[in-house]
């Protein structure tokens, strides 16, 4: 560029606008280039010099402006750098359609650095609609991912996660494999994990071609986390020391501390050499400390303190829990901590002290729904949930039916709120959310910078803050209803003419505890796989009865299915010799995707999923005739059905039309109190936020409805096994219908199984005739189907039309 400069004519004879331009353009990009060599004060004299030479040229002086932004960016001046970048927008007459993308890209990454989230977001869309529309396809790529991360910092995973897909999507030559890993982590937060575990596959595969052991190695660590989260410890283990030997001999050793960290972890699930694991986690807390990674130092103590009580050392485990750093890190973290001293109390025989802390555990757990939820991974608090989940069942089971109806009450309401995937609405809450999302992003990408403890400092700071604003938050516009306790439940269960049976697993074993005509039995039902594997044949076999065209092999499939049922009738239903008006049955095990009405005890007997005793107690309730009929596209009987329930109530149903919008549908929880919606649905087996159902104008996610002012009493979803959910070990049921439970819908019904659209529309027209009849949701949906048994169940607790 000085070369360029000493060609043109001398400063002191006149020049034509395209020797300025010329100079004016070596001078900027002098500056630029003196930033990096030679520090901002030679790059400052470079821009005063082409601030000079522009004189009053409106272009000229908006070029030097936006070049002093580039190079204030570089310097750590990001507040400049966005207010000048932003005249691209301003005087966007001066700079070409490519400069205005570039700029742009710019300014969004100068936003995320000053932790202006959402405003990055922005910019990164401006700039993807700019390349767009110039056809510039590597600026649009990167628009389009930068847009995704940005929306990840701010809490938004399903805007994330549609911004790196439709970079993805594009046929461009970029290096994938960065923008897949981070596609990975997304949905690995958002609890996709089979997805998760697909794209961090092509990442690593984009990685071999093209040999970057950096972004390998740290593939290899979020695929060890993934499949932890996915129970398949082996490959974890795999995994995880495959990252920490590439990091290691990369020199990277604050991820190389990290990988080693989750190695520990799986040898310790796995029971792999636990007095060598014992002996090497204390070692690498003593490392962290001394570096002032607190949360691997915590991390390693409680896989030390486990490992010693598994070995037969309690008093070693103790020391090891004495060390644990007083420091207030996130919740995942104190669970392990709750674990491991749980453990610990129990190998020393202090069952009193035990209890005490699970007790505190799942009131914490509980609490952080309002607050912290969305900051930690949403699997990693389940996994969590359900480890200490079973040390209290452990104990209870020894006490007697009502300590133990408590203790599973207690775990369940843990896990009852939705997972978090959207921004929080309240602007303070999702400003601090934002911010320690951001800080936690730093501390991840940069181990070993020397502000790490600075960072973490100001997390824990905000971490309190959040925790105090959540809670305060949820106490002031949360739900006022409180459900009835135990005790007061099984008389509400008795009062209704119910039987009442929750079945458990605890170790191998299936358990069931039950309030029959108010006798309570805990009775060992057997081994949970074989019911499991009974579970799975029958609704194989249920997928495969629902084709029309099975011709000879009906009758084979119906047997199987039959003897399938029957067996599961003799293990689950016959023991308890119910004998009310009717069955209300709790449990997050398999069963609750079974069609209970098909079962031979419980043809045309009312029966209610439930997610917990307490729930169904205090969820009964009636409503209006104010129903909504909604159908959607492509269901040859749609619209045969939605005559049929508006006829039934006479007057009292609406319906937008043959087909209705997304919009039809969120109007209708909002506004009425029955919703019938015949639609195809599609079920998300491992987020149940990610189902959907397809109405006019496209798929409607279940993150996507009203997470509040959901008035509907009871929804019925009559179509394509949209009651069908995930059941997660540990009991949590993850699926469109119980979606629809959570935001607090009291009933809904929908079917478990396939099932044909002309059956579906036969059982809806005699459902909706009982339930106008005043008969609750259960006694109507046993009556609709007593004729024709189906795998329609119905879930929550129980409505019916009031007076």
């Amino acid at each position: 560029m000085k070369a360029a400069l000493s060609l043109l004519p001398p400063l002191d004879q006149p020049a034509t606008r395209d020797v300025d331009v010329v100079r004016i353009a070596c001078l900027l990009t002098l500056a630029y280039v003196a930033m990096s060599g030679q520090g901002r004060g030679a790059a400052e004299a470079y821009l005063d010099a082409a601030t000079e030479l522009a004189g009053l040229d409106p272009e000229f002086r908006a070029r030097c402006r936006v070049q002093s932004g580039l190079v204030h960016g570089r310097s750590g001046d990001l507040a400049s750098a966005s207010t000048e970048l932003l005249l691209t927008r301003q005087e966007r007459a001066w700079f070409t359609l490519l400069e205005r993308c570039s700029l742009q890209l710019n300014r969004g990454n100068v936003l995320l650095a000053l932790g202006r989230a959402a405003e990055a977001a922005a910019s990164f869309d401006e700039a993807a609609a700019l390349a767009e529309s110039g056809g510039f396809d590597r600026q649009q790529f990167m628009a389009r991912h930068n847009a995704g991360f940005a929306r990840y910092l701010t809490g938004d995973l399903p805007g994330a996660i549609s911004a790196i897909t439709a970079a993805q999507e594009m046929d461009v030559d970029v290096e994938r494999a960065p923008s897949l890993l981070d596609l990975g982590r997304v949905l690995h937060e958002a609890g996709l994990v089979d997805e998760a575990l697909n794209t961090l596959d092509r990442a690593a595969a984009q990685c071999r071609a093209r040999q970057e052991p950096l972004v390998m190695a740290e593939i290899d660590l979020e695929r060890a986390r993934v499949l932890r989260l996915a129970d398949d410890i082996p490959a974890a283990l795999a995994a995880a020391r495959s990252s920490r030997d590439r990091m290691r001999r990369l020199g990277a050793h604050g991820l190389a501390v990290r990988a080693q960290a989750t190695v520990l972890d799986c040898e310790l699930m796995l029971s792999r050499g636990l007095a060598r694991v014992s002996r090497s986690a204390v070692e690498l807390a003593e490392d962290a400390a001394g570096r002032g990674d607190v949360d691997v130092q915590a991390r390693s103590l409680v896989v030390a303190a486990e490992a010693y009580t598994r070995i037969g050392e309690p008093t070693m485990a103790r020391q090891a829990l004495e060390s644990y750093p007083p420091s207030e890190l996130g919740l995942v973290l104190r669970m392990r901590h709750a674990h491991a001293a749980v453990l610990t109390d129990l190998a020393e025989n202090k069952v009193r002290s035990a209890r005490a802390r699970l007790m505190r555990a799942a009131a914490e757990l509980g609490a952080s729904q309002a607050g912290s939820a969305a900051l930690d991974s949403r699997a990693a608090r389940s996994v969590l949930t359900i480890r200490l989940a079973r040390l209290d069942l452990g104990i209870a089971l020894n006490q007697g039916p009502i300590p133990l109806l408590t203790a599973l009450e207690r775990w369940r309401s843990t896990g009852q709120a939705l997972p978090i995937v959207r921004p929080p609405d309240d602007p303070g809450l999702a400003d601090l959310t934002q911010t320690l999302r951001m800080l936690g992003q730093r501390v991840r990408d940069e181990p070993d910078s020397p502000a790490v403890p600075a960072w973490r400092q100001e997390m824990r700071r905000l971490r309190r803050r959040l925790t105090v604003r959540g809670l305060g938050h949820a106490q002031a516009s949360g739900d006022a209803s409180i459900l009835p306790g135990v005790t007061e439940s099984i008389g509400e269960v008795a009062a209704a003419d119910r039987d009442f049976v929750w079945f458990f697993s605890h170790g191998p074993t299936l358990h069931g505890i039950a309030v029959v005509g108010g006798r309570k039995r805990v009775v060992r039902i057997g081994e949970a796989a074989a019911v499991t594997e009974i579970v799975r044949r029958a609704r194989a076999d249920l997928r495969v009865a629902a084709h029309p065209e099975l011709g000879d092999l009906r009758p084979v499939v119906e047997r199987s299915l039959a003897e399938s049922l029957g067996r599961l009738d003799d293990l689950l239903i016959r023991p308890w010799r119910f004998r009310s008006g009717g069955v209300v049955i709790a449990g997050g095990y398999a069963v609750n995707q079974l069609p209970w009405g098909m079962l031979p005890s419980l043809r045309g007997v009312p029966v209610t999923v439930a997610r917990s005793l307490t729930e169904w107690a205090g969820r009964q309730g009636a409503g209006p005739a104010n129903v909504a009929v909604l159908t959607g596209p492509q269901l040859d009987f749609a619209d045969t059905e939605r005559q049929a329930v508006l006829s039934v109530w006479n007057g009292s149903a609406s319906s937008p039309g043959p087909t209705a919008s997304s919009a039809d549908l969120v109007a209708a929880l909002h506004e009425a109190e029955v919703v019938h919606v015949a639609a195809h649905g599609q079920h998300q087996p491992s987020s149940p936020l990610f189902s959907s159902l397809r109405m006019s104008d496209g798929d409607v996610y279940a993150h996507e409805l009203p997470v509040t002012g959901v008035s509907a009493g009871h929804v019925v979803l009559s179509a394509c096994e949209a009651g069908t959910a995930e059941v997660r070990p540990g009991g949590e049921s993850l699926g469109l219908a119980s979606t629809l439970v959570a935001l607090g819908v009291r009933c809904v019904v929908a079917a478990v199984a396939p099932i044909r659209d002309d059956a579906a529309a036969s059982v809806m027209a005699r459902y909706h005739s009982s339930l106008a009849a005043g008969r609750p949701s259960d006694v109507a949906l046993a009556e609709a189907t007593a004729t024709e048994a189906g795998p329609f169940v119905a879930m929550g607790s129980t409505w019916r039309l009031a007076g």
